[in-house]
C-alpha cells in the first residue's frame, strides 16, 4: 500500500518487488484515490492513516495474507495492527531489522535532514538504535529526487561511501527503493552489505504471508496491538 494520492511510486515498487518475488506470492500494489502526493510532514502522514487502514481491510476482506505500508517513516503501522488480523509490515522497520542480522552497524540514507528524527525515532522504538551507526541526509525532497533521480542516487552513493568511512557503518540502508542493480554495484565498491527497503519489505511479508497461511502467525491481540471492542 503505497499511502500516498499519486500513482507515482507504484511501478518502482512493482520493479522492486518483482526482482525478489517468489514464484508462489502474488503482489497487488495500490494507491490512496486522494491523499497527498508524499509523507515529507507528519501532518500529511496523520491524514492517510485512516484511508490506508481501509485499504488493508480491504485487502484482508478479499484474501490478502499480509500487508506492507510503502513508507520508511512506518505511517500507521501501529494503527493498522489494531485494525487488522494479517500481518502488517513496515518499510522502515523490516528494513532495520534485515540490516542487524547483515553487520554489527548501520546507517541510513534518507533525502533530508527533516527525515532524521523520525528514523532515529523508529530506530529507538524497533531496539535498533544500538545499531544505528548514522543518518546521513543528501538534502533532495522527493519532488526534487522525482524530478532529478541521476543527481540523487549520486549523492546516496557520496553518503554511502561517507557511512561506510567515517561512521563505521557495516551496513547501508536506503530510504527510498533503488533502480535495479543500484544497490549490487554500490556493494561491490564499498564491501558493505545494502538493504534496499522494498525488497527488504516485501520479503519479510513472503515470509509472514507463509507464517499466517499455515499457522496463523500475525502481531498478538494482547498489550500494544489489542484491537478496539468497537
Amino acid at each position: 500500500m503505497n499511502p500516498v494520492g499519486t500513482a507515482a511510486f507504484d511501478e518502482e515498487v512493482s520493479l522492486a518487488i518483482e526482482a525478489v518475488r517468489a514464484p508462489h506470492h502474488r503482489v497487488v500494489v495500490r494507491h490512496l484515490e486522494d491523499g497527498p502526493p508524499h509523507l515529507e510532514y507528519r501532518e500529511a502522514g496523520q491524514r492517510v492513516i485512516g484511508p490506508v487502514v481501509e485499504l488493508a481491510r480491504e485487502a484482508e476482506a478479499v484474501g490478502a495474507r499480509a500487508s506492507v505500508v510503502g513508507c520508511f517513516f512506518d505511517v500507521g503501522v501501529h494503527v493498522l495492527r489494531e485494525c487488522v488480523k494479517l500481518p502488517v509490515i513496515g518499510m522502515g522497520e523490516a528494513s532495520m531489522l534485515l540490516a542487524s542480522t547483515l553487520g554489527h552497524r548501520f546507517s541510513v540514507i534518507v533525502g533530508r535532514r527533516k527525515w532524521t528524527p523520525q528514523v532515529e525515532q523508529n530506530a529507538l522504538l524497533t531496539g535498533m538504535e544500538r545499531h544505528l551507526a548514522s543518518v546521513r541526509s543528501v538534502e533532495m525532497s522527493i519532488p526534487a529526487a522525482q524530478a532529478d533521480p541521476t543527481t540523487f542516487f549520486k549523492r546516496v552513493r557520496e553518503a554511502a561511501r561517507a557511512a561506510v568511512e567515517r561512521d563505521g557503518a557495516e551496513v547501508v540502508v536506503l530510504s527510498e527503493i533503488a533502480p535495479p542493480g543500484f544497490t549490487r554495484t554500490l556493494r561491490d565498491e564499498l564491501g558493505a552489505a545494502f538493504v534496499d527497503p522494498g525488497m527488504a519489505a516485501w520479503k519479510w511479508a513472503e515470509m509472514m504471508a507463509d507464517l499466517y497461511e499455515r499457522e496463523a502467525v500475525s502481531h498478538s491481540a494482547v498489550g500494544d496491538y489489542e484491537p478496539s471492542s468497537e
